[in-house]
């Protein structure tokens, strides 16, 4: 039997494949946030996941693909996360609420996943690796939020302002603070912020009689 072929012309990866590189992903992620990705060899990640260096270049052809589907690893699981909870609300106002929540407490659940990335997003070298990055994981979220936004005006609940800035303003709020735990955990207590900015961003957005 040939090897399935998927539209790029590489041969796909079978079930058992695809859950070893899901294995090493995740065995980087927590090398990484560990050690920081400086630290983060193939041999050292190799060791930390209890397989062979060659099995993990078997799967990848380097570090930076490896780091490549680790950043991308991280962005859609969070995505996906957060999604979820959204689509199980009504109305825009819970749906923001929603959101906010979501990112609050995927962040609770994979500390690793933060740490990691917070450690990626410092070892670029150049503006235009750091620009292509803050593309990569700010454009969904922005998008996703102007669109909970947009929903809530045309309902009649959320005033006007405009939906991109107040979205890139709910983001960065909810960034600031997971900065603040990725760098000092025990100084941040997450749910109360969590609870502080849904409060704040209901007032925030609500049409008054």
């Amino acid at each position: 039997m040939r090897p399935k072929i998927d539209p790029s012309g590489r041969k796909k990866s079978s079930f058992i494949e695809e859950a070893r590189r899901r294995q090493i992903v995740r065995g980087a992620i927590t090398t990484i946030a560990g050690g920081g990705l400086a630290q983060a060899s193939l041999a050292r990640i190799a060791d930390d996941v209890g397989i062979s260096k060659s099995v993990i270049s078997y799967h990848f052809a380097g570090k930076d693909e490896l780091i490549g589907e680790v950043i991308n690893a991280l962005l859609r699981d969070s995505n996906a996360f957060i999604r979820s909870w959204v689509d199980r609300a009504d109305g825009a106002r819970d749906r923001l609420r929603a959101y906010v929540e979501a990112s609050f407490a995927f962040m609770a659940e994979h500390r690793e996943n933060f740490a990691a990335m917070v450690d990626i997003w410092g070892s670029f070298g150049t503006v235009e690796a750091k620009r292509a990055f803050n593309a990569t994981a700010y454009d969904p979220c922005r998008r996703h939020l102007e669109g909970i936004l947009r929903a809530g005006q045309e309902e009649g609940v959320f005033r006007d302002f405009v939906p991109r800035t107040l979205a890139t303003t709910i983001q960065g709020a909810i960034d600031g603070v997971m900065l603040q735990w990725v760098f000092d955990e025990d100084s941040v207590d997450l749910p109360g912020c969590a609870a502080e900015l849904v409060t704040m961003f209901d007032l925030a957005t609500r049409r008054l009689p």
